[in-house]
């Protein structure tokens, strides 16, 4: 079963190097400013550094979240580089209009204009239907939107410095679910500067072995901890690529195909592990994008089910795929 945390609690890790780069990134651009609903109070919980450096440009918005997200747009026509905070992922349905019709295509309408660069930053909750939803997916079908959801302290940091750095909008997703890790290297921990939106990451390097695995967020632990605790057994030594996927769009595809021609076998196997509902979400696309080019390809995929998600956390834990399933589903390409 995978453990789910309390509503409340947070991983204090990633959440400390996206406040960090968020102080660097406002240090060295003064057109960053940072909008949300009790803005000045996330901050000074988050990062109190940013609060007493840059307390000009902290704006604490009405609790409008569509009108907000509109209003930092109208920003970024003068010049500034908001950073909108929604809090919850769930917020973002609210605002759908506003991103996908307005922020998605604004340096599309205004090609003669410098571009302009937006992120919209949300976490993903737990606690019942209306406070644990993950609409990642939907935001990947959108044309001029990049989708990220870093999974350890490096790469939150280094994300979040490209995504202030790069024109465009990019949506950046906090999974609270992801729990501090005392097996992260201090590289994880250590600012190693922006990272390219688009890349992969190879957190697991099996030899010429059994199957390739995509994943990202919350489940990159677990499924780390399946082949932390199989691959050195002697009875079914786990020999497995693990990719977190890191950025959903775009997607990393070259980098996935690459890890797929390390099996053993000619055509590959392919195992999605994903947090999100299966059906039409990102494990749907990377599934049916191989399965067309390769059609003797064994894939099978992990995810939550077609369903609401109850108010039970311990029952929204369940929805998630386990490390279990994880071990049943590695076993199954035999």
């Amino acid at each position: 079963m995978t453990t789910m945390p309390a509503i409340f609690q947070r991983n204090h890790l990633i959440r400390d190097a996206i406040g960090r780069a968020l102080y660097d990134g406002m240090k060295l651009d003064s057109a960053i400013h940072l909008f949300g609903e009790g803005a000045h109070a996330k901050i000074h919980y988050d990062a109190p550094k940013i609060e007493a450096a840059f307390l000009d440009r902290v704006h604490t918005l009405p609790i409008s979240e569509d009108g907000n997200t509109n209003f930092a747009v109208g920003a970024s026509l003068l010049g500034i580089k908001p950073v909108v905070d929604v809090i919850s992922a769930d917020f973002l349905y609210r605002m759908m209009d506003s991103i996908a019709n307005t922020a998605a295509k604004l340096n599309f309408m205004r090609p003669n204009e410098d571009p302009k660069t937006i992120v919209i930053r949300a976490e993903f909750l737990t606690g019942g239907p209306t406070t644990g939803q993950r609409p990642e997916s939907l935001f990947t079908h959108i044309p001029g939107l990049r989708v990220v959801i870093p999974s350890t302290p490096r790469h939150a940091y280094g994300l979040m410095r490209t995504a202030l750095s790069t024109p465009g909008v990019t949506l950046f997703f906090e999974d609270r679910m992801i729990q501090d890790n005392d097996e992260w290297s201090p590289s994880d921990l250590i600012p190693a500067g922006p990272l390219p939106i688009g890349a992969a990451s190879w957190c697991h390097r099996g030899r010429r072995g059994n199957a390739t695995i995509v994943t990202y967020g919350i489940m990159r632990q677990v499924v780390q901890r399946v082949l932390r605790r199989y691959t050195s057994t002697n009875d079914y030594p786990m020999l497995c690529d693990l990719i977190d996927l890191v950025s959903l769009a775009p997607i990393d595809w070259n980098f996935i195909t690459k890890m797929l021609e390390r099996t053993r076998y000619r055509e590959g196997w392919l195992l999605i592990v994903e947090p999100d509902i299966q059906y039409g979400g990102i494990g749907a696309e990377i599934a049916a994008y191989y399965q067309k080019c390769r059609p003797r390809m064994q894939v099978r995929r992990l995810g939550a089910p077609f369903a609401t998600i109850p108010a039970s956390m311990a029952l929204h834990a369940q929805m998630l795929p386990s490390e279990e399933d994880i071990l049943g589903a590695i076993r199954s390409f035999h």
